[in-house]
């Protein structure tokens, strides 16, 4: 596996094991197969692939987060993408595979030949809705072409043709709010996870969403708060699984913000309260890992090794992910996320 696919995959993580049945649209790390782990949903469902974000002098605010303590800005920011986006976000929506498309400068002819191809498919779809202006298929096959390509200002406009076509639709209102935040329209995307998190106050896609957004305008504890007010909200009405997966974003947004120890105290709390969810262990011998402690980061990946379902659809990638969390050195490895 190389370094810079280890820099996105720590988020390859959360939502995948508990995620509902309405939950489809994944941000995939770069050469990440997407899978599923419960049927497919009748209702039309999207591939969103979120482009590498490169950090730009000109633009911090989109692709950087205050540094703390230990890590790195980028590292603390592809660490929940990386590992929130693949407990919550994976799954098979579309019937192609499509892959994160690597910065044109690095592209190889082949690559440069297989995009050619995809314009050629796009520009079919673009003919099909001059036809039918609001033919699904067509505008989701658009939206996932040009996400791989980095082009979200154009997805976003058929992410909003789609959602004028099915109004009710909350992955369509979900996918435009964070294509405002991969824009850098901050206020925007709060604006729009927002109105999702009215209608659905424990949408997790939202609330990751919501809580990216409040990190980059740097609003320090009112993330915290957000979060907490969520999660009372899902303790009062039992909602355990949700319950759980917010307090694992609560840990990894303390792993954003560089609260590595805060991080850990509640990956730990989280394997008291379920020992057999391999999550909370992969993702503390990941940040022990770049503690530099060996020992404990090669006790919690043996303890995530054997809990780990022998047919869980994503086992061969995390385990690439977690030799090399093991193998590479503290320095490299964060490098490699930082990269």
């Amino acid at each position: 596996m190389c370094s810079s696919s280890i820099s996105r995959c720590l988020v390859y993580l959360h939502l995948t094991l508990n995620r509902s049945p309405s939950s489809s649209f994944p941000i995939f790390p770069s050469s990440l197969k997407p899978f599923s782990l419960n049927p497919v949903s009748k209702t039309p469902r999207i591939v969103l692939i979120r482009p590498h974000l490169h950090q730009s002098k000109s633009a911090p605010e989109n692709c950087s987060f205050t540094p703390q303590k230990m890590i790195s800005r980028p590292l603390g920011e592809k660490l929940v993408i990386l590992i929130f986006g693949s407990f919550v976000f994976f799954c098979s929506c579309l019937k192609g595979r499509a892959a994160m498309a690597r910065p044109v400068q690095e592209t190889s002819w082949a690559e440069e030949k297989a995009q050619v191809g995809e314009t050629d498919e796009v520009r079919l779809y673009l003919k099909l809705l001059e036809k039918d202006p609001g033919n699904i298929e067509s505008l989701k096959m658009i939206v996932n072409a040009m996400m791989k390509r980095g082009r979200t200002k154009e997805a976003v406009q058929y992410v909003e043709r789609l959602i004028e076509v099915q109004p009710g639709e909350v992955e369509w209102r979900l996918l435009q709010a964070l294509c405002y935040e991969m824009m850098g329209q901050l206020s925007k995307a709060r604006r729009l996870f927002k109105q999702v998190l009215k209608q659905k106050p424990l949408s997790l896609r939202a609330l990751h969403g919501l809580a990216m957004v409040m990190h980059k305008n740097h609003e320090g504890p009112a993330v915290f708060e957000m979060l907490n007010g969520a999660l009372e909200v899902a303790r009062r009405e039992k909602r355990v699984n949700e319950e759980r997966n917010i307090k694992i974003l609560i840990a990894q947004m303390h792993v954003v913000k560089g609260e590595l120890e805060e991080a850990l105290e509640m990956f730990q709390n989280l394997v008291q309260e379920n020992p057999k969810d391999f999550r909370p262990y992969l993702c503390q011998g990941i940040v022990y890992s770049l503690l530099g402690k060996k020992k404990e980061a090669e006790d919690c990946f043996e303890t995530y090794h054997n809990l780990m379902p022998k047919e869980f659809p994503g086992r061969g990638f995390l385990e690439d992910v977690m030799l090399a969390a093991k193998t590479q050195p503290k320095e490299r490895l964060g490098k490699d996320f930082a990269d």
